[in-house]
């Protein structure tokens, strides 16, 4: 087994940088886990994390919820963001390698395992329901805590007993709040119509939480599920880079196709973080950079999603399609773009990027808010990072 593991990472070392369908075909079916445990790697240099930490125990126990009961309509359980703010209080500084923080990361995940906490009760057969429910767990509970967990096992050491306990609560929250997509696709009466719903954000969501957890566990074939997802949201991409699942949603189009973009950016993260290279995969000239092409030709020219936004399904309180839901200090809707620029400082894209930021006078807001973003790249820390799993000024950037 280690004399294949050794051979197939020879062969994949010869993989030119430039990801073709055929090199990601081989990546999709036979990539193993080169570093098991290590999802997201604590940098050797801090200066762009987060290292202090400014709470304790007593005032910040991240107390478990037991049972997920999210609306049927729009929106999550928010007792479980609640949750999680108080969480990342103390995964941030353990992700920069602080002792203290990584110890309290240990005792909040090994309190909510030995509770059974995020038991999901609604029932499967309520699209509704059971797509909020899911969404809560992996976006607020798994993959937080997964990396979280990832981050203990690079700091501090963790008896048997209570490793065991940990990853079988993990495997069992996974499990239980799967939501892949793998079979289904939309029809018509929507202009996502033949899209694969694996490409949709909740299952990218959701593949993530499967990804990590395979690096966690060390099992090849949980790693290599959110490759199928990823593989949709490119293939399916418009031609002008829009997301259709994404775009059609009033005015959180360009919110959901940013998150979208996050979802990606963290599948390629931890896939590169085990030494495969799928950000420049490209199918029919369709690819990641044209994704992104496309939120940068929006900031400049807001019109070209309003034909898409119009649909307006699940806006959620953006009724207006005509203006955009972008906050300037989220992660949710700018955290690809730390790790794009880091990894691609002379495309095009950033170029664009660079020649707004030299002369600035007739910018709209959105194109500010973006080169906002752009210049505190490795300057400054997001205060939250639910969308981002990590924080991406210490973990996403080069």
């Amino acid at each position: 087994m280690i004399f294949k593991r050794i051979t197939f990472l020879i062969l994949l070392s010869f993989i030119i940088t430039n990801t073709s369908k055929s090199d990601f075909k081989e990546i999709k079916k036979k990539a193993i886990i080169t570093k098991p445990e290590i999802i997201f790697p604590i940098p050797e240099n801090l200066d762009r994390c987060i290292t202090s930490m400014y709470v304790n125990q007593t005032n910040n126990p991240v107390l478990p919820v037991i049972k997920v009961d999210a609306p049927s309509g729009y929106g999550l359980d928010n007792r479980f963001m609640s949750a999680l703010d108080s969480f990342e209080n103390f995964k941030r500084p353990c992700g920069g390698g602080n002792i203290e923080a990584c110890e309290n990361v240990k005792r909040v995940i090994l309190d909510w395992a030995k509770t059974d906490a995020a038991k999901r009760i609604g029932p499967s057969n309520h699209e509704g329901r059971h797509w909020n429910d899911t969404l809560t767990v992996n976006l607020w509970v798994a993959s937080p805590m997964i990396a979280g967990y990832s981050f203990v096992k690079q700091v501090i050491n963790v008896p048997e007993d209570e490793d065991k306990i940990i990853k079988d609560w993990f495997q069992k929250i996974v499990k239980k709040n799967k939501h892949l997509m793998y079979d289904m696709k939309y029809k018509e009466g929507t202009q996502a119509n033949g899209v694969p719903k694996r490409a949709h954000n909740h299952a990218l969501s959701s593949a993530i939480s499967h990804m990590q957890l395979g690096v966690l566990l060390n099992d090849d074939k949980l790693f290599r599920k959110a490759f199928l997802n990823y593989e949709a949201a490119i293939r399916y991409q418009r031609k002008d880079g829009s997301l259709p699942i994404e775009t059609r949603r009033g005015g959180r189009a360009m919110f959901y196709q940013g998150r979208a973009m996050n979802a990606l950016s963290v599948i390629a993260i931890i896939a590169e973080n085990q030494g495969y290279n799928i950000w420049e995969y490209d199918y029919k000239g369709k690819n990641f950079h044209n994704i992104v092409k496309f939120f940068i030709d929006f900031t400049e020219t807001n019109k070209i999603v309003f034909k898409y936004a119009k649909e307006m399904k699940s806006p959620g309180p953006a009724k207006n399609y005509k203006v955009q839901d972008l906050d300037i200090r989220s992660s949710s809707n700018w955290g690809w773009l730390y790790a794009y620029v880091t990894r691609f400082p002379d495309h095009e894209n950033v170029q664009r990027l660079k020649q707004w930021s030299a002369n600035q006078s007739t910018l709209n807001n959105y194109q500010r808010k973006i080169l906002f973003n752009f210049e505190n790249i490795l300057k400054r820390n997001f205060g939250t990072s639910s969308w981002t799993v990590v924080e991406p000024n210490c973990h996403f950037t080069k």
